[in-house]
C-alpha cells in the first residue's frame, strides 16, 4: 500500500497515529522558526540592537525556507527518508547550539539562515510524507489543511513557552527547549520510517545551485530593502538604492535562468494560467492585511500594560478559531469542491467583520474578554481563507506542477509578509504625525482645552499631596501621554479601516470573478439539440 513506503509494516493499519506523529516532528521544526516572535523584545535587549535589524535576522530565516524548498523536493525523491530527516534535525540541533552562544547580530542573522534551511528540508519532506497517507483524491485538501494549519498557530503555540521562560530565566533557555522537541523528532523518526523505503531513489539530475545562489542574495537584498527602506528613506539612501539593485539584477537573473534550463528549480509556466495569478493576488491581500493582528498585540502590550503571557493568552482564541474553521474547510470541500467560492466569501466578510469591529470599538481600556473576540473572529477569517485560496492556486494548474505552486504560494507570502512590515511601518509614522498635528493645534498654550486639562490634573495631583509646582509639571507630563496614546489609537483605527475597505474589495472581486466563470462556462457549452 502506498501509505507504508515509508513507514514499519507493523504501523500499516495505524495511519492517524502516524500522522499525529509527522505532525509532531512537523512542529519540532517549525518550532525552531517561529520561536522568538512574541519575545522579540528581549532578543533586541539581548543583542543591543534595533527592532528592524532584529526583524531582518527573523526574515533571513524566511529567505532559507523559500530558498531551499524547490531543492527540496528533488533531495527528498534521491536520499532515504529517515537518514535525510536524522541528519537535517541533527544539523538543526548544532545550529542552536551555536545559537545559544552566539552573541553578534550578523553571525546569529547568518545561523537563523541556515535554520530556515534546516526547516524547509524538514517541512516540505513531511508534507510529501502526509500526501502519501491520503486518498488521492483527498491528499491535497487535508494535507494543505494540516501542514498550514499548524504554521498558522505554531508561533502561538511555541510563543507559550516562551513567555514562560521568560518569567523564570534568560530568554536563551528557550533553546532547550527547542534542541528537546529536535530530540524527540530524532526518536519519533527512528521509530516510525523505515530504514530503506520501499521505492528506488529518483536519479539526483544536475541541480540548478547557481540559480539557488542568485535567489538566495536577490529575497534577502529585497528583505534589507523592505525592512530598513522606511526607515532610511528609501532612495534617498545610497544603501537601500544599491540593495535595491542587487535585488533586482538576481532575482532577473533567476527567472532567466529557470525559463531556459531544462531542469528548473521551479516551472514558469504556472503564470500563464489566470486563475493562479488570481489565487497570488488573494494570497497577497490575505497575507497584506491578516498581520494586522500584530497591531492588536502592540496595543495590548503598549496601551493595556499585557504582558507577554497575556498575550499568549489572548492568542489561545486565535488558535482556536483557526483549528475551528480549518474543520469546517475540510468538511465542507470534502463534502462539495462547489463550497470554495462560498468559503472565499466568508473568509472574507469575517475578515472585513473583525477589521471594522477594531476600527469601531478601540478604546485605551478595552477588558481582556472584549479584544479576545477580534482576535479569534481573525483566526477563524485565516482558517476559512488560507485553506481554500491554496487549493485555488493548485487546483488552477497541472498537477505536474503542484510543487512549483506549493513553492510560489510561499514566495507570495515572504512577499506580503515584507510588504506589511514596510506598509504598516510607514502607515504609523504617517497617521501618527497627522494625528498629532492635530492635537497641538488645539493644546497649544492658552488654548482653553489646554487650560482646562491643565487645572483638571492639577487638582487631582493636588489633591494626592504634590506640590502646585510639581503639580503643573506632572499635569503635563500626563497631558503629554494621553496624547501619544490617543494618536496611536487614531492610527491603529485608521489601519484597520483600511484593511476593512481592502477586505471589501476581496469580496467584492470574488463576486466579480464567479460571475466571469460563470458566462464562460455558459459560452463553452455547446448548444442544446433543437427536438425534431
Amino acid at each position: 500500500m502506498m501509505q507504508t513506503i515509508y513507514f514499519h509494516d507493523r504501523l500499516g493499519g495505524y495511519m492517524g497515529f502516524v500522522r499525529c506523529v509527522l505532525l509532531l516532528i512537523l512542529f519540532a521544526a517549525i518550532a525552531q522558526f517561529a520561536s522568538f516572535g512574541i519575545i522579540q523584545a528581549h532578543v533586541v535587549s539581548f543583542y543591543g540592537a534595533q527592532p528592524e535589524d532584529i526583524s531582518f535576522a527573523f526574515q533571513s530565516a524566511y529567505v532559507g525556507i523559500i530558498a531551499i524548498l524547490p531543492v527540496m523536493f528533488r533531495l527528498i525523491r534521491f536520499f532515504n527518508t529517515r537518514t535525510y530527516l536524522l541528519s537535517v534535525f541533527l544539523a538543526g540541533i548544532v545550529l542552536n547550539i551555536c545559537c545559544l552562544y552566539v552573541q553578534d547580530l550578523l553571525v546569529f542573522a547568518l545561523l537563523r539562515f541556515f535554520v530556515g534551511i534546516c526547516t524547509g528540508l524538514v517541512a516540505g519532506c513531511i508534507l510529501v510524507v502526509v500526501f502519501s497517507t491520503l486518498p488521492a483524491a483527498r491528499s491535497i485538501l487535508v494535507g494543505v489543511s494540516l501542514f498550514f494549519s499548524l504554521i498558522l498557530t505554531a508561533g502561538i503555540i511555541i510563543g507559550i513557552a516562551g513567555s514562560r521562560v521568560i518569567i523564570t530565566s534568560d530568554w536563551t533557555a528557550l533553546y532547550y527547549g527547542l534542541i528537546g522537541l529536535q530530540v524527540m523528532a530524532l526518536v519519533l523518526c527512528l521509530l516510525v520510517f523505515k530504514s530503506s523505503p520501499a521505492r528506488k531513489p529518483y536519479p539526483l539530475y544536475q541541480l540548478d545551485w547557481f540559480g539557488f545562489l542568485l535567489f538566495v542574495f536577490g529575497a534577502t537584498a529585497f528583505a534589507y530593502v523592505m525592512i530598513y527602506g522606511p526607515r532610511q528613506y528609501w532612495f534617498s539612501s545610497a544603501t537601500i538604492t544599491y540593495m535595491a539593485l542587487l535585488g533586482l539584477v538576481m532575482i532577473a537573473g533567476f527567472l532567466y535562468r529557470q525559463a531556459i534550463l531544462k531542469r528548473p528549480l521551479i516551472d514558469l509556466q504556472v503564470f500563464r494560467s489566470g486563475k493562479f495569478l488570481y489565487g497570488l493576488a488573494l494570497m497577497l491581500l490575505f497575507y497584506g492585511i491578516r498581520d494586522t493582528i500584530n497591531l492588536l498585540y502592540g496595543y495590548a502590550i503598549a496601551v493595556l500594560n499585557w504582558s507577554a503571557a497575556d498575550v499568549v493568552d489572548a492568542g489561545f482564541f486565535n488558535v482556536a478559531g483557526v483549528i475551528l474553521s480549518t474543520f469546517i474547510v475540510v468538511r465542507a470541500v470534502a463534502a462539495n469542491k462547489l463550497h470554495l467560492p462560498k468559503l472565499l466569501l466568508v473568509g472574507f466578510a469575517v475578515l472585513l467583520g473583525y477589521h471594522y469591529w477594531v476600527y469601531l470599538y478601540l478604546t485605551p481600556d478595552l477588558s481582556f474578554a472584549q479584544l479576545c473576540l477580534p482576535i479569534f473572529l481573525q483566526g477563524f477569517a485565516c482558517g476559512l481563507l488560507f485553506v481554500p485560496i491554496t487549493i485555488l492556486c493548485l487546483a488552477s494548474i497541472p498537477p505536474a506542477s503542484n510543487t512549483t505552486g506549493i513553492v510560489v504560494c510561499t514566495y507570495a507570502r515572504f512577499i506580503a509578509v515584507l510588504n506589511s512590515i514596510a506598509g504598516f511601518y510607514t502607515l504609523q509614522l504617517y497617521y501618527n504625525q497627522h494625528f498629532k498635528e492635530g492635537f497641538l493645534g488645539k493644546l497649544t498654550p492658552g488654548t482653553a482645552l489646554l487650560a482646562q486639562q491643565q487645572e483638571v490634573y492639577a487638582g487631582l495631583l493636588t489633591a494626592k499631596g504634590f506640590a502646585p509646582a510639581e503639580a503643573t509639571g506632572v499635569g503635563i507630563a500626563l497631558i503629554a501621554k494621553a496624547t501619544g496614546i490617543q494618536s496611536q489609537l487614531l492610527t491603529i483605527r485608521a489601519i484597520f479601516l483600511i484593511g476593512a475597505w481592502l477586505s471589501a474589495a476581496a469580496l467584492i472581486s470574488l463576486v466579480v470573478f464567479a460571475v466571469i466563470n460563470k458566462v464562460k462556462a455558459s459560452r463553452e457549452q455547446p448548444p442544446m439539440a433543437v427536438a425534431a
